[in-house]
């Protein structure tokens, strides 16, 4: 019983849930369909086969209806001058862009999960902080009630903290269903975990942001939508020098061949005389023939022998030749008199300019949208800032002193000053969120979210 209890265990233990890390989801990318599609779409793009002619045929051909004579020719059609070249360029052009495109796809994958991740997070901690503002705003009201029968109070005080206290609570309501959301997203990709426990120390802070985009972001080819549009231009131009070089088959054909003829079947008519028939050691003696033919030749005159008379007879044929006779080669020549090369290479010029064109534009493009993402990081942290050196201040406890000294430990006054540190709080998070956000996209452009296996990609940044 116990051993039975013991296997059941052990075949339970898998199906257990075990808690959402970092590390499972972004290993979760890897397993993604859509990621494995792309790496066979990879794969099929990048296999290569040698290619040593353009093409070769086996011809045949049957010297009359005898059967007796059969010709065998392996016929090669090469490759044209510059061609083998041509296509290793066009096979690595290929193979870049289809690299860029695993590359650029990993990194979709990923910015989707970083992103959903650093959202619950951040909300979370926003979430607290809505809490926070909602207890606060909750002792003014208390407080406002006590004071309701002094000459000091203010009755829109109070309507003003009860309109508060509305729009803090949707703030709430709004945050609950924020990361209800944002679970559900996570459990697409990995669905059987039981927490959550992604540890915030993964992201880097706002001065290690900072520090990665104090000298800007330099656009290179490395960038995985710069590296497609590169091998897409580089495939391009090698299909051009294909198309030039195709039309550089001078030689059209080389061919080996062999004239077989099969003697049992090989027959002739010969014109044959009297050596030929009546010799008895000769090789085409024939008594009849001899007989027919003596009768035929004889003057009827004078009784003697026409020597000149002939008749026809069907032999067979002997094949005498010798074996390396029986051997035969062909070669074609194409004559480039009058072609239109000329008119090709000009259009061939025009498509490799525009190509290049459309590169340029791409790379302008990304380069544009990469500097316009780091100022607005750039001008985020000067907010964050702002608002974090003020919340530091009022927990620092210097703004409370203030205070108190200036309201007599007016309750109202510091509970404005613990209001106005935590909306600092709130608003520095939200601009941290903004910020993790457009960092996201930078890290995605340049491709960092594309480096394969389990690591923290926001860490390494852009190193």
């Amino acid at each position: 019983m116990k051993k039975f209890a013991l296997v059941s265990l052990f075949v339970a233990a898998p199906l257990i849930a075990a808690p959402l890390t970092w590390e499972t989801l972004i290993k979760s990318a890897d397993d993604d369909v859509r990621y494995q599609a792309s790496k066979k779409r990879a794969n099929i793009a990048t296999s290569r086969s040698t290619k040593l002619w353009d093409k070769l045929e086996l011809r045949y051909k049957l010297d009359g209806f005898s059967f007796a004579q059969h010709d065998f020719e392996l016929r090669m059609t090469p490759k044209a001058f510059g061609e083998g070249s041509a296509d290793r360029a066009h096979y690595e052009a290929q193979m870049a862009y289809a690299n860029a495109q695993l590359a650029e796809d990993r990194g979709v994958l990923l910015y989707d999960r970083y992103e959903r991740a650093i959202h619950y997070l951040m909300r979370k901690r926003i979430n607290a902080l809505n809490q926070e503002l909602y207890q606060i705003n909750a002792d003014r009201i208390e407080v406002l009630h006590i004071k309701s029968g002094s000459a000091t109070f203010n009755p829109q005080d109070l309507m003003s903290a009860l309109e508060k206290e509305a729009s803090i609570r949707a703030a709430l309501i709004n945050d609950s269903n924020s990361l209800q959301n944002s679970e559900r997203k996570l459990r697409v990709w990995i669905p059987d975990f039981d927490s959550i426990e992604l540890d915030s120390t993964w992201l880097p802070s706002m001065e290690e942001i900072e520090a990665q985009l104090k000298d800007g972001v330099d656009v290179s080819d490395n960038f995985p939508q710069l590296a497609m549009a590169k091998g897409k231009m580089d495939s391009e131009k090698a299909r051009a020098k294909q198309d030039v070089a195709s039309r550089r088959d001078y030689i059209s054909h080389i061919g080996i061949g062999y004239s077989l003829k099969i003697e049992s079947l090989m027959k002739k008519y010969k014109d044959m005389g009297y050596s030929d028939l009546c010799t008895k050691n000769g090789e085409y003696y024939d008594a009849d023939a001899c007989a027919e033919w003596l009768k035929n030749a004889e003057d009827e005159k004078t009784g003697l022998f026409d020597n000149t008379y002939a008749i026809q007879k069907e032999v067979a044929d002997r094949d005498s030749r010798l074996t390396r006779d029986k051997f035969y080669a062909t070669l074609a020549i194409k004559l480039p008199f009058f072609d239109s090369n000329k008119d090709n290479d000009l259009r061939n010029q025009v498509a490799d300019l525009d190509a290049e064109g459309d590169y340029m534009e791409k790379a302008r493009d990304v380069s544009v949208k990469v500097n316009r993402l780091v100022e607005q990081i750039n001008g985020f942290l000067a907010q964050w800032k702002v608002q974090k050196d003020f919340a530091d201040k009022v927990k620092a406890g210097n703004i409370f002193e203030q205070f108190a000294k200036d309201a007599g430990s007016d309750p109202l006054l510091l509970l404005r000053a613990r209001e106005s540190a935590v909306e600092s709080e709130l608003n520095a998070a939200k601009l941290e969120t903004d910020i993790y956000d457009l960092y996201l996209e930078v890290l995605q452009y340049a491709g960092q979210l594309s480096k394969e296996g389990v690591q923290n990609h926001l860490v390494g940044g852009l190193k």
